[in-house]
């Protein structure tokens, strides 16, 4: 991990420090919060798992993840391919103390995909450290500029993806599928899927097993136990260890689910999968 500790003089959230961190594959941070620095993280490469209050989020390149003060926080890196992402500390200048200064709203989520914008954001960071790092004439003014550019775009995208709309059922089982995707990890209800899309929990259903022909609820089982199946084939990680990485407290819990829904159990799998799997030797450049 590295750090480029600065403070830049200037009105709103000012940044504190910029880093690197990760590329190991047995990488992690374990929980831990800060009171008087938001953090922003960008995914530049790899996959993880970050946990923001207790809730995990199974992050990937191109994603964003946004701590606001006092908000606990953990990181993981995937053993497969690993976790490597920018971080930057911000403090809030002129904070009373009366209370945390929030960068995004309290209600609002704290992952973002950045989707098109995946591109733009990689360029602030890429920016954000180079200037930080180098420290050449005008740099405070150039990474002033660069942070409140960033900051506008978080806020942007948190307002965006704060307010669900309602659209066609086709396109809003697009939608609800996408947000499946994004929180599979989170072990939601139907009701908390249902709040956060201001709607019918039974109408949601409706719409998303008309569709894929499956309930919300099932789809993010399986894209747990697909995830399991992976860690079980490529990587030496133990049942208790995928268990934890995938969010059940409860090994025999989990190995409960892979067995019901896979056939067989996690060990059946693991063995059954080394047998007919040929791993070839990795070529040197």
């Amino acid at each position: 991990m590295s750090t480029i500790e600065k403070t830049l003089p200037d009105a709103g959230p000012v940044l504190a420090y910029i880093g690197r961190a990760g590329g190991k594959p047995d990488w992690k941070f374990p929980a831990h919060q800060h009171e008087d620095v938001s953090e922003i993280v960008f995914v530049s490469h790899g996959e993880g798992v970050i946990k923001i209050n207790g809730q995990p989020f199974a992050v990937q390149a191109g994603d964003m993840l946004i701590y606001n003060q006092g908000i606990i926080h953990e990181e993981c890196s995937s053993p497969i391919c690993p976790l490597d992402m920018y971080y930057c500390g911000l403090v809030h200048a002129g904070n009373t103390g009366s209370g945390p200064e929030l960068l995004i709203p309290a209600d609002a989520s704290p992952y973002i995909r950045t989707r098109e914008k995946a591109e733009h954001i990689r360029f602030l960071f890429d920016m954000l450290y180079a200037e930080s790092g180098e420290q050449a004439e005008g740099y405070e003014a150039v990474c002033s500029s660069l942070l409140a550019a960033l900051i506008g775009l978080i806020r942007r995208m948190a307002e965006s993806q704060a307010k669900p709309c309602k659209k066609d059922p086709d396109a809003l089982a697009v939608s609800l599928k996408e947000y499946l995707d994004e929180h599979y990890l989170c072990h939601l209800s139907l009701n908390d899927i249902a709040a956060f899309f201001h709607m019918n929990a039974y109408y949601l259903a409706h719409v998303f097993k008309k569709k894929y022909n499956d309930s919300p609820i099932n789809y993010m089982l399986r894209r747990r136990m697909g995830e399991a199946k992976r860690l079980l084939v490529n990587t030496d990680m133990k049942i208790r260890e995928i268990a934890d990485f995938l969010g059940y407290e409860n090994a025999n819990y989990f190995s409960i689910l892979f067995t019901k829904t896979m056939g067989e159990s996690p060990t059946q799998f693991k063995r059954s999968e080394r047998k007919v799997r040929i791993d070839l030797p990795q070529r040197r450049s």
